[in-house]
């Protein structure tokens, strides 16, 4: 039975692991994946709450790595083994619930918070981090609400900015934003 514990506690570790690794690669790396993933949490009523039953990755990936470790640690102190599974799934939806509750959600939470639709943006002022080709794209640097974002951008008439620049955005479409340098903006104004 120990190695039966074993396995599920090294997976729920292998994989917390895993998840950290590929986590931290992608944000090193900045590959260009934009993932949208809806989830409504509600459990689709209309109150807004959370769902009285958290089935996400972290808690199940916490069940398992729990259950497993007391599962080991019940063994190796020779209980008897229904003493032992109980013991292991009671912990294990302990910690898996504390998680949910004081993690998972606040962490939901703060980022609907900190969100901003597009429409807000659109008028606003960013400095341009990778230059902008002419007939091509680089990338801006925006603050909402004191968090610091970047998006790809593209001048509104295809030219070349510099890095450094500040811009306004004039438009966001299909996730690119449309620039113009303020510069520009001043010296149409002045005529």
């Amino acid at each position: 039975m120990e190695r039966i514990y074993t396995i599920i506690f090294c997976v729920g570790v292998i994989y917390t692991v895993f998840t950290f690794l590929i986590g931290g690669l992608f944000g090193i790396v900045h590959i260009g994946l934009d993932l949208h993933m809806d989830a409504h949490l509600d459990g689709g009523s209309s109150s807004g709450g959370f769902a009285a039953f958290p089935l996400k990755p972290i808690t199940i990936v916490s069940f398992i790595t729990v259950f497993g470790g007391v599962g080991i640690i019940g063994t190796r102190y020779k209980l008897n083994w229904m003493t032992v599974v109980i013991i292991a799934v009671i912990l294990g939806f302990i910690i898996s619930t504390v998680l949910y509750r004081f993690i998972v959600v606040p962490l939901y939470r703060a980022q609907n918070t900190s969100a901003v639709s597009q429409d807000k943006l659109i008028g606003m002022t960013a400095v341009v981090i990778s230059p902008i080709l002419e007939n091509g794209f680089g990338s801006i640097a925006y603050i909402v609400n004191g968090s610091k974002y970047n998006a790809p951008a593209q001048h509104v008439a295809k030219k070349a900015v510099k890095q450094g620049e500040e811009v306004l955005i004039y438009e966001i479409k299909n996730s690119v934003f449309y620039v113009e340098p303020l510069n520009n903006n001043q010296d149409l104004s002045n005529n």
